[in-house]
């Protein structure tokens, strides 16, 4: 057991309006303790006692208020900051002012976006959406494997991200391959994801956005739930898993995509690939969750150099109180929000 004065103390901000969300991130987390490794995680926002301050994508709302106006009185140095990126660039643009207040940035961005001294272009530890504490999960991987494909894929059709091709991509695929359930938001609703998973051994997992590092709980979830996924999205997603664990394939040219998945079904890929489905499963519990993620950051770099506290004492607000602080850097993130766009546009023009 690790002794209680020598962990660094790690607080945890995200948007949620409680106080203390304890209760909700805790089921990610080894026998729902708070200690991982050398790092103590703690939940209320109010707590002052701490050593570093991870934030999730943005900090709390004060009041319950639509956009949050929090504003963390730093009780640890800036250098011991770290915020993580939670969308694509495509959905949503932090912008330098606001990027600028951490130490550290954990993000699967383009580094064209994120251009900080302290970013760390990674996976980013992104939640998972399989329902079930971190221990059951662990404990309980399913094995009653009756039906062959399935596939989650919501009505959304937004153009600025692969929404689009998404869809029109799984249409496609169901007409080609009748087997393959599709599940989703305004398709066929199912209370928790693992019934999409679960009983089905192939799944295909396709992204919102595709660029290196940016895998979410649409692979992760696949191997939680024991799939073979057959993968559209980070191209460098061997890097983490192992390469048998995942078949890549691509939604915009359909008819090598689709001759990729009959062969695999066909070669019962499934049972073939069972040894690296399980490692990958291992890997999404054991290293790449959230808080592996920021135990293994913190810890790496929080004994790299004496700091001591700012004085006076600095502060991180969130990114809408950054801009009703700042009108003028307000005005130059409306400007680099315009430029990714059209960057973005260009992109999708020239595919």
């Amino acid at each position: 057991m690790s002794d209680p004065a020598q962990l660094i103390r790690v607080k945890f901000l995200t948007k949620h309006p409680d106080r203390d969300v304890a209760s909700h991130w805790l089921q990610f987390l080894p026998g729902n303790n708070p200690v991982l490794g050398r790092c103590h995680f703690i939940f209320d926002r109010d707590e002052r006692n701490y050593d570093w301050i991870a934030v999730y994508d943005d900090l709390p709302s004060s009041q319950g208020e639509r956009h949050s106006i929090w504003e963390e009185v730093l009780a640890c140095p800036r250098e011991r900051t770290l915020l993580l990126t939670s969308e694509p660039a495509t959905v949503k643009v932090y912008g330098h002012g606001f990027l600028k207040q951490f130490g550290w940035v954990l993000t699967s961005q383009e580094p064209w976006v994120i251009r900080h001294p302290g970013a760390i272009y990674c996976q980013t530890g992104l939640i998972r959406f399989y329902v079930g504490t971190h221990d059951h999960i662990a404990q309980h991987p399913p094995t009653n494997k009756t039906e062959l494909i399935s596939t989650v894929c919501s009505s959304k059709q937004q153009s600025h991200t692969l929404h689009k091709y998404r869809y029109r991509f799984t249409q496609e695929l169901k007409q080609a391959l009748p087997e393959l359930e599709i599940f989703g938001h305004g398709v066929r609703y199912i209370e928790h994801k693992n019934e999409a998973l679960d009983t089905y051994r192939y799944h295909v997992a396709i992204e919102n956005h595709v660029c290196q590092h940016h895998w979410t709980e649409k692979l992760a979830d696949s191997f939680l739930g024991m799939c073979l996924p057959f993968y559209h999205g980070a191209p460098n997603a061997a890097d983490y898993f192992p390469a048998e664990s995942f078949i890549p394939i691509n939604i915009h040219n359909f008819e090598e995509s689709f001759a990729r998945i009959q062969q695999a079904i066909r070669d019962n890929e499934y049972e073939r690939r069972l040894p690296a489905i399980r490692e990958a499963r291992r890997l999404v519990l054991e290293r790449h969750g959230t808080f592996h993620q920021l135990a293994r950051l913190i810890t790496e770099r929080h004994d790299r150099k004496p700091v001591t506290a700012p004085t006076p004492p600095g502060v991180i607000q969130s990114r809408h109180q950054w801009r009703r602080k700042h009108p003028v850097g307000s005005a130059v993130f409306g400007l680099e929000k315009f430029s990714v766009a059209l960057r973005f546009a260009l992109q999708r023009r020239n595919r």
